[in-house]
């Protein structure tokens, strides 16, 4: 997950006091959806790309980069509006979907600093807010065969 900071986000990120902070935007696709759901972590919604993203209270924490194991992030989107609750519903908890996270700067909000498409895994829907956790199937640990012969279901082969 390279990220290609302009100056204007490296001096933001280094500085103990942003100026500007980042702004995360969250699209949320889904097979069964006309359109993506666009949020921004923010309390003014925000233009990206000629989409309007609605301003809602949300956390996001993004994946780590470390070696050796597949990026997870976690998605928590407050629910007391129920902006998202009929969606849900309707496609299982978002199974199939998939979520892009993106860091913007509102000055810039047409650039793109860093980004990453992620595969909805899990949902979690409560009174207070809904949960997500995005990441990857781990395709390369599971098995290639639906069967194996192991002494326990083929005996006469050991």
């Amino acid at each position: 997950m390279p990220r290609n900071y302009t100056k204007n986000a490296r001096v933001n990120l280094n500085a103990t006091s942003a100026d500007e902070p980042f702004l995360i935007l969250v699209e949320i696709h889904h097979q069964s959806f006309s359109e993506p759901a666009r949020i921004v972590a923010d309390t003014q919604d925000i233009t990206h790309a000629g989409y309007q993203y609605t301003a809602i209270p949300i956390e996001v924490t993004l994946p780590d980069e470390g070696e050796g194991k597949l990026p997870q992030a976690k998605l928590i989107v407050d629910n007391v509006g129920r902006v998202l609750t009929d969606e849900l519903d309707g496609t299982r908890g978002f199974e199939g979907g998939t979520c892009v996270i993106m860091q913007v700067l509102r000055s810039n909000p047409s650039h793109v600093e860093w980004g990453i498409e992620l595969d909805v895994l899990d949902v979690t829907i409560d009174q207070m807010k809904i949960s997500a956790t995005l990441g990857y199937e781990d395709m390369l640990n599971k098995p290639a065969v639906t069967m194996r012969f192991t002494p326990e279901r083929s005996p006469g082969l050991f």
